[in-house]
């Protein structure tokens, strides 16, 4: 039984998953201001319990970052396209600081608990609304889509990790792989995959220890998913356009030019070509927040291209330092953190690098979650104490 305070915090992190989820449902009516909003009523909500949050070195860099993206004002030529990145980078502090502090004083299994049942209620809702995955919507944002399951596929597998109702987490990560696919995302699916190999490479052993210890669950599964399918052509369909969008990604990576069925590869190579030459004649500080777009009328659909050129060296410095600051954390974790939930962390990590390679994520509220309960979980035993000396 789950006690009063960890059934509050459970409705906490609920409401903030939920509200992650609704600003990619409903994006127009519930944008990233408003996300803010919410967001700063559950740190508030939170301060009413425990007085404190915690401010760790991530969100100090990532802070840091936006406070440069702030002084580029003073030479950012379209200041109203500026707030495409500021508000949604301003909010990226407020969930690294809302999920840090979640996951430093409140019960940490029941702040994933309730992270879980936001992302299945506002993923239920979306089934709901636009049919997805049984039918594809008319105006289908699938990166976005595929985005949010990554942050359901992410919390899940978390979960599982702690040997508590294993079955009923795989199961749900599980059919948010089958999401991810469905979404036709080539960038996410090829991030999951590679992050999975990374897994296999670094914790074998464990890997195969999961799979033998959970070979029962796993066949059950596969059987389920077979049945569904066999009785489902829509779900068939949806699958298989995923599968054939992963091979075509594969194939795209290792040819390095556009093939038939992807036409976008040349094009996204001349808007990086033509983003590193301009950025070598002004490397330092870059020409302004969302510069590229403005001069180009779309992003360079890479991160560290748009970073480059917007924010210089510096706002990539500050940017991908948050990164390597989560995979230190993770090369120094102590053993008290599970393989598992390690595990879990770097194929997330992978995955996310390989998506700022052909897209721009900088500002990812999904992004800011995951770093925000790494850190908080690689802070366990010896980084703890780190982690709360900068608690105010």
């Amino acid at each position: 039984m789950w006690a009063l305070g960890s059934l509050g915090s459970i409705a906490l992190a609920c409401v903030a998953g939920l509200a992650l989820m609704l600003n990619v449902v409903f994006n127009e009516v519930f944008n990233s201001a408003r996300l803010g909003a919410v967001v700063a009523i559950i740190l508030a909500l939170h301060l009413l319990r425990f007085p404190r949050v915690v401010f760790t070195r991530e969100a100090i860099l990532y802070a840091l970052f936006l406070a440069y993206m702030f002084v580029e004002m003073l030479w950012t030529s379209d200041t109203l396209l500026a707030l495409n990145t500021l508000v949604p980078a301003s909010n990226f502090v407020l969930i690294l600081i809302l999920y840090g502090s979640l996951m430093a004083f409140h019960d940490q299994r029941a702040v994933l608990v309730g992270s879980l049942f936001g992302f299945l209620l506002g993923a239920a809702t979306y089934t709901a609304i636009a049919g997805f995955p049984f039918a594809y919507p008319a105006e289908f944002s699938y990166n976005a889509i595929a985005a949010m399951y990554l942050f359901g596929l992410f919390v899940s597998l978390l979960l599982a990790s702690h040997g508590r109702l294993t079955a009923v987490y795989i199961a749900i990560a599980t059919g948010v792989v089958l999401h991810i696919m469905a979404t036709t995302s080539i960038k996410t699916n090829l991030g999951v995959l590679f992050g999975i190999m990374a897994v296999g490479v670094v914790y074998f052993r464990y890997l195969a220890h999961a799979l033998r210890r959970n070979v029962v669950i796993v066949l059950v599964l596969i059987g389920g998913l077979i049945f569904a399918m066999t009785t489902n052509e829509g779900l068939v369909e949806t699958v298989r356009r995923g599968a054939d969008r992963v091979s075509l990604g594969i194939e795209v990576l290792q040819a390095r030019e556009d093939i038939a069925g992807y036409s976008s590869f040349e094009l996204r190579s001349t808007w990086q070509r033509d983003g590193l030459v301009a950025w070598a004649e002004n490397p330092l500080f870059g020409y302004g927040v969302e510069a590229f777009r403005s001069k180009y009328g779309i992003t360079s659909h890479a991160t560290f291209i748009d970073l480059l050129y917007n924010s210089g060296l510096i706002g990539f410095a500050l940017f991908y330092g948050v990164l390597i600051s989560v995979m230190l954390r993770l090369y120094r974790a102590s053993e008290s953190v599970g393989q598992g939930e390690r595990a879990t962390i770097l194929a997330t990590i992978v995955c996310y690098v390989f998506i700022t390679l052909s897209g721009n994520i900088h500002y990812s509220s999904f992004l800011a979650v995951f770093i925000a309960i790494s850190a908080s979980i690689l802070s366990r035993s010896t980084h703890r104490q780190e982690l709360h000396s900068t608690a105010t």
